[in-house]
This record gives C-alpha cells, structure tokens and sequence, in this order.
C-alpha cells in the first residue's frame, strides 16, 4: 500500500496487492476479474447468504449471478413471479451487452478452438456466462460462492516474519492497517480440517458488490480507506445497470492505481 501525500487523493494499491472481493454477484465476478487482469491477488467470497432459492440451477451455482433479493433483477424483471418461472426467459439486455469486453476476452482465450456464444437467457447468463468467468484461468480457484463473512475488522499488517499473536493491538499511523474477514463454511484455500486461520482472510482491500449494507458486522467506522462498495444504481434499462457497475469498479481500480485515466473498459487504438 502506498499512502498519497495529499489527504485529497486516493491511498494506493500496487499490484500484486491483496483484494478481497465480497459477493458473487454479477458486479462482483466483474469487480474480481478486472482487478485481475491488472495483476492484483483476488479472492472472491459470496459474502452472505442472500441469494433467492432457485430449484432450476446447479447446486455449485446456488450463490453465482443476481441475487434475486431486493435488486437490480428482482425489483425490474422478475415482475412478481418466482425465479424459476423465468429461468428461461430472455434476458432484459441484449446478449453482447450482458457480459463486458474483460468477461468475452477472458473466456475466448479459454475456448481458442471455438467461439464462445452469447448467452440468451437467464438461466445461460448465468450457467453458461458467469460460470465460464469464473472458471477462467484468471478466477480458477479463487472464487468461493459457499463462504460467508460474518464480521470485517482493522488489522495491523504483519512484518514478513511476523505472526498474528505478535503483532500487538495498536494500528501505526503510518502504516494502513489490514483487514481480516472473520468466514464460516466452506474454508479459503487447503487450510482446511480445522485450521482457524481458514476461517480468516487477511487482505489489504475490500471491495463489496452489490450486496445488502448490513450483510456482516463492520468492527470500524466508515469512510475507510480501501473499503469500497459497488452498489446497484437502480437504472430502468439492463444494460445501462451493468455498465453503471462496470464504471464503479473501474473507478475504484483507477484510484488503487493512482491513475485516473486507467479504464480497461475504453477501447484500445489499433
């Protein structure tokens, strides 16, 4: 982490920086690709256990995609009726604005002997699109739609050599403090078999997508530096919803660079 001189600008974040991305969500699985594609150490949580029952999807996919809870997709598409009643309806955006630039280049270069299709529906959004993000190279292995977090609490960061039991309670002021996401269920890693250290996270940033402000205990006041919330915007069309996400989280990535031009959204010259 790198602290700007000027209180005005943004603390910063160098890769290979720790992420801890907060919900599976359409925003979320976004939120923990780009910060990938700039090299950033992400993990992605589904944070709570907030998603609708769906007796239409896999079980694995349970906790991946819109919640259907009080968003984006519950407020302006289900219309009243039960999600899987609608699984195989189309989308309310059209197929190539359902996924972003990042999204179709980051499963195209996992299919080089055919061309991905775009999904049409609900239930290929989500079974067919997201689940191929998230099983890109870039987010194998880094994505836990069964962890939940219960509570997110400063932490001083430890000196390489340094154990959690030695690092005393007081924050340096000079230092911005870690955060350690208290988890329950599924553990984060190969740590397993009881290890209490599984069900923590250390990391240096927080990033929550889209998920209910009072999902987990907050033990800190906000503002704080490097705790960020993607939430929805609330737009009337699909489309511009997905792309008001899209902007946030380039926002906020622009800032841990400490580069406001940096968007891996605008189209490159060729």
């Amino acid at each position: 982490m790198n602290m700007q001189p000027d209180d005005f600008l943004p603390a910063t974040l160098d890769p290979p920086g720790t992420i801890a991305v907060i919900g599976t969500t359409p925003i979320g699985i976004e939120a923990a690709l780009y910060g990938r594609y700039l090299g950033y150490d992400v993990t992605l949580l589904a944070g709570a256990d907030v998603w609708a029952k769906r007796a239409s999807t896999k079980s694995e996919l349970q906790r991946v995609g819109p919640t259907f809870q009080n968003d984006w997709f519950a407020r302006h598409w289900l219309d009243g009726k039960a999600i899987d009643e609608r699984w195989n309806d189309p989308l309310p955006m059209l197929p190539d604005r359902s996924m972003s630039s990042l999204a179709i280049s980051a499963i195209a270069a996992q299919r080089e002997d055919a061309p991905a299709a775009l999904p049409l529906t609900m239930k290929e959004w989500i079974e067919d699109g997201l689940q191929s993000v998230i099983a890109t190279d870039l987010l194998r292995g880094r994505v836990y739609p069964g962890t939940f977090v219960d509570a997110v609490a400063l932490a001083p960061v430890l000196a390489d050599d340094e154990s959690p039991d030695e690092a005393g309670d007081d924050l340096d002021d000079d230092i911005p403090p870690d955060f350690l996401l208290s988890l329950r269920r599924e553990p984060i890693g190969d740590e397993g078999d009881g290890n209490a250290e599984a069900a923590q996270l250390r990391c240096e940033c927080v990033i929550v997508a889209d998920l209910p402000s009072d999902f987990c205990q907050l033990e800190f006041d906000l503002p704080t530096d490097y705790f960020f919330r993607v939430q929805s915007s609330d737009l009337p069309d699909a489309a511009e919803e997905l792309r008001a996400g899209w902007k946030q989280i380039a926002g906020i990535y622009a800032g841990l660079a400490g580069r406001a031009d940096l968007d891996l959204y605008r189209p490159q010259r060729v």
